[in-house]
């Protein structure tokens, strides 16, 4: 990828709840995104070992040749002339310095969700002036990612400019996409939230959300009952976001020990697992927490999905199709999905039943089932051919919709079927060549890849005689 391809990053950090975090973030040049982690978590009982993680902010430097751009108290290029290094330059959105007891006045000042996203677009034509860049890539943690959709859904339109134009690519880490909701009060947490507001905590509810994510000419006197909270509503192509999503609540270091508790097993900690993405964008599901040393944003699962998206050559889509499912009125079906990549320590997607985040109803609807897709880029191959290598364990569960404990034939947590596809993907002057195998077939790619790949003889006796995974591969710029 030559610099000239680069474009300049921007992240936006998530909320700061009371003054105290207000003041943590202030006081760090970088808001958090430079702080790494030592920890992650291995072998069935949880237990700990040492794993040194960079920050996604040093590994950028490190990795693909980034520069920060501060210099005394401002953010400027020093360069003495706008070279394509200028484009490869990281920024920080600082919108909480106005709300620090220290830049702002007496008690801070805290700005509606609307001027946050308005002051992200004046510091996006900075950045875009600065490096002579015709866009700029957006990388978002929690909140941040709900300003970033504030800024392209509402901000935008309302001056008349499209977001596509500015913002190539846009990344999240555990946005609450959907709103934040908890698992216990029926309702009542949520509502005293709403009516309190309490330093813009009413930001994650529906009201204000429908507020700052509809442009003015759009808006409605009240919410419309069928407006979508988790989609773009065509205000930018959902091809070009990527959203990481959390399944480990437990490791999340609440506040008060309570919020695990209230948003329930199903979410990161903090966001639900179906409230952590914009429907249709790409997502990878890893096992991690919204924050703390177990988190998301300073994990490796995270950082190999970031810059995979941001510099990849080759996407590939995968999909299970052509499924015939028998018995569906007295049996519902589970799919596992677990993606890995050769010479990486982590896996980078996996959506499983003991992480609370399996396929289900896609199984049974016409359309194909989507499995995950990859970002390949054969230049970070270890091998002299520049091949990639992905292995993907696909495993089906039946459970019964009455259960007859007596009679029941099926074991629990045992899959029906399972296997390991593995395919290679090589680049070779722009042509890209691939061959695939299943694990119970042969341990090496052998067969000649064409669009699906049928599946192996028993996993046609559980999903179908025509059962597939279907490839879409192409460029990715």
């Amino acid at each position: 990828m030559k610099d000239s391809q680069y474009l300049p990053i921007i992240f936006v950090c998530g909320y700061a709840g009371t003054q105290k975090d207000v003041e943590s973030r202030v006081e760090d040049p970088f808001y958090g995104f430079n702080k790494g982690s030592s920890h992650v978590r291995v072998g069935e009982q949880g237990n700990t070992q040492k794993f040194f993680f960079e920050s996604p902010l040093l590994r950028l430097i490190k990795d693909h040749g980034y520069l920060t751009v501060f210099e005394a108290e401002t953010q400027k290029i020093i360069l003495k002339d706008k070279s394509e290094q200028a484009r490869k330059t990281i920024w920080i959105y600082r919108y909480y310095d106005i709300t620090s007891e220290s830049f702002g006045q007496p008690g801070g000042i805290r700005l509606e969700m609307e001027d946050i996203a308005k002051g992200l677009r004046e510091f996006i034509n900075n950045v875009k002036q600065q490096t002579n860049a015709e866009k700029v890539n957006l990388i978002a943690y929690s909140m941040g990612g709900l300003v970033c959709r504030s800024l392209i859904q509402k901000i935008y339109p309302d001056n008349r400019e499209k977001a596509a134009d500015h913002i190539d690519k846009f990344f999240t880490y555990g946005a609450p996409h959907g709103g934040i909701y908890f698992a216990l009060g029926g309702g009542i947490l949520e509502s005293l939230r709403d009516q309190l507001g309490w330093n813009n905590s009413d930001d994650f509810g529906p009201v204000r959300m429908y507020d700052y994510l509809t442009p003015t000419a759009e808006k409605k006197p009240s919410v419309p009952p069928d407006f979508d909270y988790q989609s773009f509503q065509g205000k930018f192509p959902e091809d070009r976001a990527f959203c990481i999503v959390g399944t480990n609540a437990k490791d999340y270091p609440e506040a008060f020990g309570i919020a695990q508790v209230a948003v329930g097993p199903q979410s990161d900690g903090l966001v639900q697992i179906q409230k952590a993405y914009v429907k249709g964008t790409h997502r990878a599901y890893i096992h991690r927490s919204h924050g703390g040393s177990y988190g998301m944003l300073n994990s490796e699962e995270g950082y190999q999905n970031l810059q995979r998206f941001f510099f990849g050559d080759v996407k590939v889509k995968l999909s299970l199709t052509n499924v015939e499912l028998s018995d569906l009125d007295k049996n519902f079906y589970q799919m596992e999905v677990r993606v890995a990549i050769r010479g990486l320590p982590a896996v980078i997607h996996e959506q499983s039943i003991a992480h609370n985040c399996p396929i289900t109803l896609e199984l049974t609807r016409p359309k194909p089932t989507p499995l995950f897709t990859a970002f390949l880029v054969p230049r970070y191959s270890a091998t002299a051919d520049n091949t990639s290598r992905y292995v993907i364990r696909l495993a089906l569960h039946s459970y019964k919709k009455q259960q007859d404990w007596l009679f029941d034939r099926n074991l629990d947590q045992v899959p029906i079927w399972s296997d390991y596809l593995i395919f290679d993907v090589q680049s070779k002057d722009n042509k890209y060549k691939a061959t695939y195998s299943w694990l119970s077939q042969s341990r090496e790619p052998i067969n000649a890849f064409n669009r699906q790949v049928p599946l192996p003889i028993n996993g046609k006796a559980v999903l179908g005689q025509n059962a597939a995974v279907m490839f879409e591969i192409s460029d990715w710029k």
